[in-house]
């Protein structure tokens, strides 16, 4: 008698050589039977000896493939037989669609391997720049539907030449079953365009004369993996053409490096620094910049850290040989969205780019860049792009499903389903109308390839964001919608990240949300968990002068908070010292204060504090003027001063005394001593809030989220006092802390308000 047995892994077990792993680990036990990619992971069925399946099982889990991950492992067949008429182990064809539980992974920058076979002359894909194998290259931008196989993917159009072919299918090959292979006779193709679409070039030719064009100060526009970016070299004169063109004027730009011996002479890489560089995820990492580098001021300015990124497919590796640092940002107009398509990127990026490099792989779904900064060993995920997408947020509870419709700055969806949450990657600001498109493109997209019918809508509560409009409209009219307050949807994004399911208390910094009041919220202290909250104190309100036009010019607020704290006349004087050209309008603004509309945010008291200390009054990118308030920041002992007082039951974190002594001391000290003083304080104050609310609730778990987390000196800072005063503080660790983590959050507090089980 021997033993057979049917087996359903779920996991990330597509894409990433699992099935031919099965295969080898079958022969070397000596088992027979089949594996298959199925909608819900693989299947395997297994016959032989049955301590010999016993091993199968084990090995599994502790050999499975560097890029897979195993969820689960289900029994679906135990049983004792007669010896089966299965005389081998095969590779079946994958199963029909059906619910889709599968995961895959992310697109894998190219390994060791590949490049070694792309730089040796003697080898058939020497300077191949879409070589790939089981361990690296496109995945998830390539996907067009579940299970993961090459018909149903971009691929498809390309067939197999004979030698590909033969490798698709040897056992031995680490190539067995690779969706994306392709070599120079069968796969795609490289071609050079004029500004104006004309063809110049092809193939290697095309690669050699996009190099010569960029070493020569041109401006091309490459197509990736994920979409299209804009290349030019590192000097002032490039650089200040290309920000003319893109109409950007100081939002800074990513770097690519050739290797970490050249990253040495630009940043200072820690460790961790260098780890995240490296990692098959290969994101932007935000390194400290050594301003002796030779980089143009213009690449970063005002900042004291440069983006920078290694090469991730063979195409970077090929130009990169050449020169070793480009900028490389993405290809986009302004705040619009990545452009991923040919014929798009000739029309949008006419008057931007001088060449265009082209390939004729379709982009199924295109993504940015992840950005990752880095506060110790800590990582902060500043955005979730490649490298990332589509992993999931793993929840301790089953859920319905759930489409969970996010926020509409810095815009995300997520998808809920079991104990999974799909995560999108990074959409934007869906007030742009292209970003909205993007937007309903990749929902309609995650719906068909995790199969996906959600009748349940998890939203914001403001009523005007787009996002809910297209989710509706995707979707259709949902069976109930669950109105999520913001910050709350912050905190339980950070709940379910960290697996926690009890009270906590939450320390939520941002620049806007609405409130359950209907007022602007932006800088709170709540307690609850992934069900509900309660506000149990925020940052000492004042009047937002001029709406959203006080964001793009910081010294409004500025102007506000020094009237609220000094009095009208003083206000008046000092912004006169501060901003003499624009003392025409104080007056009105000073005279219209109490109308105008009242916040709590704490995004836009950073604004304020670098509009006062004169390093930023306004700004042309989101974030602009905290950022360069951070990178002004130098060692400086002294915090300054916050109050924090109870008002009727609440606790305020009052910003009066900063400002009397921003006024009265800080502007003295420089923006250099003031910022670093600043962020000091606000730390202080942070942890002194958290020690009185742990104090009066019992409850020690703070999670910090929101944008203004992104912080990575009040983070250093903040996480150190609190662990000192006993709190334990809840950081994100795979979703960032600004607004795209907002949906994640919407479908957890969602799923506890409808019927979920406990694990």
């Amino acid at each position: 008698m021997e033993r057979h047995v049917r087996l359903q892994v779920s996991g990330v077990v597509q894409g990433v050589g699992f099935r031919p792993f099965c295969s080898r680990l079958s022969a070397e036990i000596g088992l027979r039977g089949s594996v298959r990619n199925t909608s819900a992971g693989v299947a395997i069925e297994l016959f032989g000896d049955p301590e010999g399946i016993d091993s199968f099982i084990v090995r599994l889990q502790t050999d499975c493939p560097t890029l897979g991950h195993i969820q689960s492992i289900a029994m679906v067949l135990d049983e004792r037989i007669t010896e089966a008429d299965v005389s081998s182990f095969e590779i079946l064809e994958s199963g029909s669609p059906g619910e889709g539980n599968a995961l895959f992974p992310p697109d894998i920058a190219t390994c060791p391997d590949c490049l070694r076979e792309l730089r040796d002359p003697r080898n058939r894909r020497f300077r191949y720049p879409f070589t790939n194998c089981t361990n690296c290259g496109p995945r998830f931008t390539i996907i067009e539907g579940l299970p993961y196989d090459r018909p149903l993917t971009s691929m498809a159009g390309f067939a197999f030449c004979e030698r590909c072919w033969s490798e698709y299918n040897d056992p031995v090959d680490r190539r067995y079953h690779a969706q994306p292979v392709a070599c120079e006779v069968c796969g795609p193709r490289l071609s050079l365009l004029s500004g104006d679409g004309s063809p110049l070039a092809e193939g290697d030719e095309a690669l050699r004369e996009c190099t010569r064009a960029l070493a020569a100060g041109e401006i091309v526009a490459l197509k990736g993996l994920g979409g299209f970016h804009i290349a030019c070299l590192p000097e002032d004169a490039p650089v200040l053409r290309l920000r003319e063109r893109k109409k950007r004027p100081a939002k800074p730009f990513a770097l690519m490096i050739r290797d970490d011996l050249v990253a040495e002479g630009l940043v200072t890489l820690s460790p961790y620094s260098r780890q995240l560089l490296n990692s098959p995820r290969r994101p932007i990492v935000i390194c400290p910049h050594k301003h002796l580098s030779g980089i143009s001021p213009y690449v970063a300015p005002s900042q004291d850290s440069l983006g920078i990124m290694l090469p991730y497919t063979p195409l970077h590796h090929l130009i990169m040989e050449e020169l070793p640092v480009l900028v490389m940002t993405s290809a986009n107009l302004s705040d619009e969205p990545l452009v991923s398509e040919n014929g798009e990127a000739l029309a949008k990026l006419k008057g931007v780019a001088d060449l265009l490099l082209v390939h004729d792989r379709p982009i199924t779904m295109k993504i940015d860049d992840s950005v990752v900064a880095t506060a110790g060993k800590r990582s902060i995920l500043l955005r979730r792009g490649r490298g990332y997408v589509p992993h999931p947020v793993m929840t301790k509870r089953e859920m319905p499903q759930i489409l969970a419709a996010g926020a509409e700055m810095r815009s995300t969806f997520s998808l809920a389903r079991g104990r999974t949450i799909y995560p999108s990657q990074y959409i934007g600001d869906l007030k742009q109308l292209d970003s909205a498109i993007y937007y309903e493109k990749a929902l309609r997209h995650f719906l068909k390839l995790f199969d996906l019918r959600p009748t349940l809508l998890a939203a914001d509560l403001h009523p005007s964001f787009a996002c809910t409009g297209i989710a509706k409209k995707v979707i259709g009219v949902p069976e109930n919608t669950l109105l999520v307050q913001h910050h709350h949807a912050h905190m339980a994004a950070c709940l379910v990240e960290n697996g926690f399911e009890g009270m906590a208390l939450g320390i939520i910094l941002d620049g806007t949300g609405l409130g359950s009041d209907r007022h602007t919220w932006g800088g709170e202290f709540l307690l609850g968990d992934a069900r509900t909250f309660t506000r149990l104190g925020h940052f000492q309100e004042a009047p937002l002068p001029g709406g959203d036009r006080a964001v793009l010019e910081p010294w409004r607020f500025a102007l506000a908070l020094m009237e609220r704290t000094l009095g009208q006349d003083a206000a008046r004087s000092m912004a006169e010292k501060l901003w003499p050209e624009r003392k025409h309008i104080f007056e009105k603004i000073l005279s219209t204060l109490d109308a105008a509309p009242l916040t709590s945010s704490s995004g836009r008291l950073f604004d304020a504090v670098s509009a006062i200390l004169g390093v930023r009054a306004e700004v042309s990118y989101e974030g602009q003027a905290a950022m360069e308030l951070e990178s002004a920041a130098k060692d400086y002992a002294e915090p300054a001063p916050f109050e924090i007082r109870e008002e009727g039951g609440v606790l305020i974190l009052d910003w009066k005394p900063l400002v009397e002594w921003l006024v009265a001391e800080g502007l003295h000290l420089g923006p250099g001593k003031a910022s670093s003083a600043f962020h000091f304080g606000l730390a202080e104050a942070l942890s002194d809030v958290a020690l009185e609310l742990s104090r009066r609730t019992g409850v020690r778990e703070t999670v910090l989220s929101g944008g203004v987390w992104q912080n990575k000196r009040l983070l250093s800072l903040a996480l150190p006092l609190m662990e000192r005063k006993g709190i334990k503080p809840l950081i994100h660790r795979v979703l960032s802390p600004n607004d795209e983590c907002v949906s994640v959050g919407q479908a957890a507090v969602a799923s506890l308000h409808w019927g979920v089980k406990p694990a």
